[in-house]
């Protein structure tokens, strides 16, 4: 009597995940690195939109991809699972990079950021000292803010993309 024994590697959320999060990261990593080096505000809301199409493509690829590799099947927290993967090995990446570049390469890309952020909120008509308030605080917690912010998002797209990529399995799973 033979046994067949299964030489493919299980695909699992995590691996998958792992796999396009460094995707991402090599994408957002050139996509920031373009916007630097040409002198254009790397954190303006507008490249934020790119940025998050760029995310849901990924997301579907990611999902499409696991089902493709697997049974043909993925659960929603599967998907979400996979997301979450994916945004975490993303940010990593692009967090290390991104603060090497603006600490030590190119110290005053954050310039155009404050400007910005001058801008707007002088245009809200706020006095010049809360101004300078605002902007220390800026300052103090913008890091933070990029991590927790870039994986909420990470995860609520995953959230949003696996309602529609979810393929679930009839057989009950014993």
């Amino acid at each position: 009597m033979e046994t067949q024994v299964n030489t493919t590697s299980a695909v699992t959320p995590r691996s998958v995940g792992i796999k396009f999060g460094l995707i991402s990261a090599l994408i957002s990593v050139v996509f920031f690195l373009v916007l630097a080096l040409s002198g254009q505000n790397a954190f303006d809301n507008t490249w934020s939109w790119i940025g998050l199409v760029i995310s849901v493509v990924i997301v579907y690829l990611a999902h499409k991809n696991f089902k493709d590799s697997g049974n043909g099947f993925m659960s929603y927290g599967q998907g979400v699972g996979i997301a979450f993967w994916i945004a975490l090995i993303s940010l990593v990446i692009n967090f290390a990079v991104t603060y090497l570049y603006v600490s030590f390469i190119d110290t005053g890309a954050m310039d155009l950021f404050y400007e910005k952020q001058t801008e707007q909120l002088s245009a809200n008509g706020m006095q010049d000292e809360q101004i300078e308030m605002a902007l220390s605080w800026t300052r103090t917690l913008f890091w933070p803010m990029y991590l927790f912010m870039g994986l909420f998002f990470g995860v609520l797209v995953g959230v949003i993309v696996s309602i529609f990529t979810q393929k679930k399995n009839p057989e009950p799973a014993f």
